[in-house]
């Protein structure tokens, strides 16, 4: 990852300045990420840019592009481990403009980027609307949601999707319509350098008491099989198949419980690494990643993909 980040402010005055000239007074310097992401792990990120519109967005990100800038996009940090060190560069963030929902005609909807997913599968279920049943307990932003192609229950975000707007990495809007992505198991095929602004969805109105009973039995579900409680990235490997989870295979291989330093995976589910005292390292947890990776495949043949993104 490069050297601690701590004179960056100094090294790189003149860009500051003319960040902040273009999204006001929404810049910090050396964030720690274990306050920004739900791991409550990760050492400083250099710059922490806010932005509350899509004009500022656009500029922002290409006056970045020109000078040549590292740029990386957080929403929530529910899916991300931040290395030790931090890194350099800069990290955009969507502000509160952009968490807005907006019905259309009939049962179409366009939901900000930067809008929780679960308090908007909250909001629209309780307001009739299904096909976000899935996403109850899910601690995500919009835009990470579709990046990824979140999904629980059998079910996926691409499911009720029929487009998505972003922002490239030089400042440029685009619309990709969902057929013209390749959406598969937690990919959804959008640029790497893609933020997500806003995406249409599909969710058809349906009996409320049904739907609420379906978010309830999801989130009951959640809680009786996942630490919510303790700061974690949620599930750690993909699934090998939709017959095969992760979480049976670590299970199997007798790693429950089992820690490195403050890092350790969960006796609820095996599929999650938790940093229940908070005094977890990255270096923790990508040690126990390891192990994990290292027993499942001299136990079963089978090497597990990390789904949590390591920066």
């Amino acid at each position: 990852m490069g050297n601690s980040v701590s004179s960056g402010e100094f090294e790189n005055a003149g860009l500051l300045a003319a960040v902040r000239a273009l999204g006001g007074d929404h810049v910090r310097c050396g964030v720690d990420a274990s306050t920004l992401t739900t791991f409550a792990i990760g050492g400083p990120l250099q710059f922490v840019v806010t932005v509350e519109s899509l004009w500022e967005l656009q500029a922002v990100q290409k006056l970045l592009a020109t000078e040549k800038q590292q740029t990386r996009v957080l929403g929530f940090g529910s899916n991300v481990l931040v290395a030790d060190q931090g890194i350099r560069g800069w990290v955009v963030r969507l502000g509160q403009s952009f968490r807005s929902v907006e019905r259309l005609e009939g049962d179409r909807f366009i939901i900000g980027g930067g809008a929780s997913l679960m308090s908007v599968a909250r909001k629209i279920s309780g307001d009739g609307f299904s096909g976000l049943e899935f996403a109850a307990g899910i601690p995500a932003s919009l835009g990470g949601a579709v990046f990824m192609n979140a999904g629980a229950h059998g079910a996926e975000i691409a499911e009720r999707l029929e487009r998505v707007s972003v922002v490239m990495s030089d400042g440029s809007f685009r619309v990709f319509e969902r057929d013209e992505l390749p959406w598969k198991y937690r990919h959804s095929g959008l640029p790497r350098e893609a933020t997500v602004i806003s995406a249409e969805l599909t969710l058809p109105s349906g009996d409320k008491e049904r739907i609420a009973r379906a978010c309830s039995d999801n989130l009951a579900h959640r809680k009786n099989t996942q630490p919510l409680s303790l700061p974690s990235a949620g599930s750690v490997f993909k699934n090998p198949s939709p017959e095969l989870s992760a979480g049976k295979l670590l299970e199997d291989a007798g790693l429950k419980g089992v820690s490195v330093g403050g890092a350790m995976i969960s006796s609820l589910h095996a599929n999650w690494i938790v940093n229940p005292d908070r005094r977890a390292s990255a270096s923790d947890v990508l040690a126990l990643i390891s192990l994990c990776q290292e027993r499942v495949s001299e136990r079963s043949g089978i090497d597990l993909e990390p789904e949590v993104r390591l920066w």
